[in-house]
């Protein structure tokens, strides 16, 4: 049963100490300017307590559990640590850690995410705070299941961000042409340049690329061309993507560097796969060199996508090659066709032909 404690501060201030305690738990204890506040609190908790007992399934430390102390726990889960996003979600969480490591879950409410998400849009653009958003809603819903946070404290609604729509910023002949310059000095992430235009293989995709994932010989009688092997997607479904000469030759330039790995393709300086983190800042160097602006590594992929329609390419194909498991994701593009002839057109005219 909850205590409620009335103490004086040296300066005189009057605050009071609820304490909330149901057999089975931890005590826990908070400080509140009103002994009506203190009550409420403690008995709202107490009240989530006898529920999870009475379901069952609780920890009893879990009146004790901080943000920081919530992340540990889910990224040590070893089917989170499987997920081939785990790099990502390790690097977005951490900013909740820096931030609120220290806080209690149980006082971490609605008030404090609005206030988490308000910080972000400051810094980040609504898409970008939404994965920030995303990321900590699977950890919480993930210790909910765990039995680390009560049912009761679900995840608040409404609090992702609308997003304008996508954009789609491709390089022109002479961009494309001052970004592999910038680059040739890099030979990793020129490389790794060439192939994301080529094929159009998201940057998670490029990263896990294997040396048994490519076939850069193809077959002498020109019925085989080259290709690469995308076993893990986004989407959940493999796709082989054509290799064309000049991703080939990148490719085969990476085998005679001094630092091979018999598995990885992209690798950092001492022989471990290349991890974002690094690659993005080689890349922010390189883009600088290059002068280019409002451009970032995604656009790569939109580069493979808008050349490919602009000469000849249907939605259908290059939604092939580039791995979308639904039309709607490539009708972004759809404006670059417009208006353009499509396959049948001269065969449709031709009926009207004297």
């Amino acid at each position: 049963m909850a205590t409620i404690v009335k103490r004086k501060g040296l300066n005189g201030a009057v605050r009071y100490l609820a304490q909330a305690r149901v057999t089975g738990f931890k005590p826990v204890g908070k400080s509140f300017d009103t002994k009506q506040e203190a009550k409420e609190w403690a008995e709202k908790l107490e009240a989530e307590w006898r529920g999870q007992r009475g379901r069952g399934g609780l920890r009893e430390d879990v009146g004790r559990l901080t943000i920081g102390k919530l992340v540990h726990e889910h990224l040590e889960d070893q089917d989170v640590k499987r997920l081939r996003t785990f790099n990502d979600r390790s690097r977005l969480l951490a900013w909740w850690v820096n931030r609120y490591a220290d806080i209690k879950i149980i006082d971490f409410g609605v008030v404090r995410l609005r206030e988490a998400r308000e910080v972000l849009i400051r810094q980040r653009g609504p898409a970008t705070t939404n994965r920030y958003l995303s990321e900590m809603r699977s950890c919480w819903n993930w210790a909910t299941a765990a039995g680390l946070i009560p049912p009761e404290r679900g995840w608040p609604k409404r609090l992702m961000l609308k997003e304008p729509r996508g954009r789609v910023r491709y390089l022109s002949d002479a961009e494309i042409a001052a970004l592999l310059e910038a680059a040739e000095p890099d030979t990793v992430v020129h490389a790794a340049i060439t192939v994301s235009i080529l094929t159009g293989l998201r940057q998670g995709e490029l990263l896990r690329l294997e040396w048994r994932d490519l076939d850069l010989t193809g077959d002498k009688s020109a019925t085989k061309k080259p290709t690469l092997s995308v076993r893990e997607s986004k989407t959940d479904t493999p796709r082989l993507v054509y290799l064309p000469p000049n991703a080939v030759e990148a490719l085969q330039r990476l085998k005679k560097l001094t630092v091979v790995s018999p598995t990885h393709v992209f690798l950092n300086t001492d022989g471990r796969p290349l991890r974002k983190s690094l690659l993005e800042h080689r890349w922010r160097v390189i883009r600088k060199r290059a002068e280019l602006v409002n451009f970032h590594w995604h656009d790569l992929r939109h580069t493979c996508a808008s050349i490919l329609l602009q000469h000849g390419a249907t939605l259908a194909m290059v939604g092939a090659v580039l791995g979308h498991k639904s039309p709607s994701m490539t009708h972004r593009y759809a404006h670059l066709v417009q208006g353009a002839p499509v396959t049948g057109h001269d065969a449709l005219d031709s009926k009207f032909s004297k």
